[in-house]
């Protein structure tokens, strides 16, 4: 058989298991074991599967990615999201607007301590929806605002998808975790703006009662709010007012344990990154000490529950770690299967050679690109597409001259707007689950917030030294 018609064949075999709700890593793994099955024989689908489940996962630089989503975890149960929320609502939330720029403000804090937007947006959706739609917000406005911000989460450091991207196209990953840091940043303030022009006719005019004032600046209680249940099976974290409820033990918050939040969060992320710039440990080594500083925050910042609460805590965090590791650890090995069978078709080497001789320009081909990754977004989750796309497209892509470290960057926001559309929009539905914003209610309000995704995109291609200046000027 043909090696174009083999991958014919494997494509539809993916986008059928895809259908029926196969997990990703058996669909992508089964379809690569039927493609070299269709041009090798048995023995090498048998060798293959043997030798690819060790050696993709046998690397000594993935062991960043267990230690940042245990990292991710532990500032979860530290309730790190929660509070820099509510500091957040407390500078911006006389604004109109300002509940939604606070929310923004909250998902870069805690994705600059999580690398994860499905944790950031189940986790802040929770708590700032309520609050937003109780200050006037319409729905789907609300819900749009944290499903599009969470999506920072993937492109401020630490960030595990830039991780697998480097590893996979063998880029500099201390490079790429300092080339999210201004594309990051200006996609939060970008953003910021968005909603506070929206807010004039997204959010209604509501009365405030003397106890709701109160409870905002944190004179009076607020009603307690019943805990939901958090993703172990225990009950998580719920505010109301300033009062947090956790396991059970609710406490009065004000401005200094606020505060303590926004200190814990800076001082996380200035070590780690700053210990990669400065030599004093390596990223692999980053996401450990990232991962120790998270630890001694949740036992700091949930003493009062008693030794048998932070044990609990401390466990909730590793069992959760564990599931999340384990889930895209099996991403990388079926990922690695198919990508060896693209590799015996020399698919990707001929693609490369036939598009770079194509008499089009070289923007129109990168904007090709950025159109076929933005379609696969639409079907496949975050590492899927890293794992798929980058084998294909990276030599391409560099071979028109672009930057490697640049692209990674383009990619992860082409992701970030995958997470955001339909059918999967993967954060939509978190949002969705979370909050009980009915999931066309969620979409309907997040596609304004893609079209600026785009228009960010657009401008990150206009001006690639928007991505390249930082790592650049700090790592020579």
């Amino acid at each position: 058989m043909t090696p174009e018609m083999a991958v014919l064949i494997v494509g539809l075999v993916f986008a059928v298991l895809v259908a029926c709700e196969t997990p990703i890593a058996m669909a992508l793994a089964a379809s690569g074991g039927i493609g070299i099955l269709l041009i090798r024989d048995a023995p090498q689908v048998t060798a293959a599967f043997a030798d690819v489940s060790y050696a993709s996962v046998a690397s000594y630089g993935l062991v960043v990615i267990p230690m940042y989503v245990l990292l991710g975890m532990f500032a979860l149960r530290g309730h790190l999201a929660d509070r820099v929320y509510r500091i957040g609502g407390r500078v911006f939330g006389r604004f109109r607007g300002g509940l939604g720029i606070a929310t923004v403000g909250a998902c870069a804090g805690f994705a600059a301590v999580t690398g994860s937007s499905v944790a950031t947006a189940a986790t802040i959706g929770r708590v700032s929806v309520h609050e937003m739609r109780a200050q006037g917000y319409r729905a789907p406005f609300a819900t749009g605002i944290v499903a599009s911000a969470a999506t920072l989460g993937i492109l401020i450091p630490p960030s595990t998808i830039l991780v697998i991207y480097g590893i996979t196209a063998r880029e500099s990953i201390q490079r790429l975790l300092m080339a999210g840091i201004v594309p990051g940043v200006i996609s939060a303030v970008v953003l910021a703006v968005f909603i506070a022009w929206r807010a004039q006719k997204n959010v209604d005019d509501v009365e405030v009662s003397l106890e709701k004032e109160l409870a905002l600046v944190g004179a009076a209680p607020a009603s307690r709010a019943t805990a939901p249940v958090g993703p172990s099976g225990g009950p998580d974290a719920t505010l109301s007012g300033d009062t947090v409820v956790a396991d059970g033990a609710g406490t009065r918050e004000g401005w200094p344990v606020q505060l303590r939040a926004v200190i814990w969060i800076t001082l996380i992320f200035l070590c780690v990154m700053g210990g990669i710039y400065g030599g004093y440990f390596t990223v692999t080594e980053s996401g450990a000490i990232g991962a120790l500083l998270a630890l001694v925050m949740l036992v700091c910042e949930n003493l009062r529950l008693g030794a048998r609460g932070v044990v609990g805590q401390i466990g909730r965090a590793l069992i959760e770690s564990a599931s999340v590791t384990s889930m895209m650890f099996a991403i990388v090995i079926g990922a690695s299967v198919l990508s060896l069978f693209l590799v015996m078709t020399r698919i990707p080497v001929r693609l490369s050679d036939w598009v770079a001789e194509l008499p089009l320009p070289n923007t129109l081909l990168l904007i090709v690109i950025c159109a076929i990754v933005v379609l696969m977004g639409m079907v496949l989750e975050s590492m899927s597409i890293v794992l798929i796309t980058v084998p294909l497209l990276y030599p391409l892509v560099t071979s028109l001259g672009y930057d490697g470290v640049w692209f990674g960057i383009l990619l992860v926001k082409l992701i970030e707007i995958g997470l955001l559309t339909p059918p999967v929009g993967l954060n939509v539905y978190v949002i969705s689950g979370a909050t009980g914003v009915s999931v066309e209610k969620a979409f309907r309000g997040v596609m304004p917030f893609v079209l600026v995704d785009l228009c960010l995109v657009a401008l990150f291609i206009a001006f690639p030294e928007i991505v390249l200046w930082l790592p650049n000027t700090l790592i020579e």
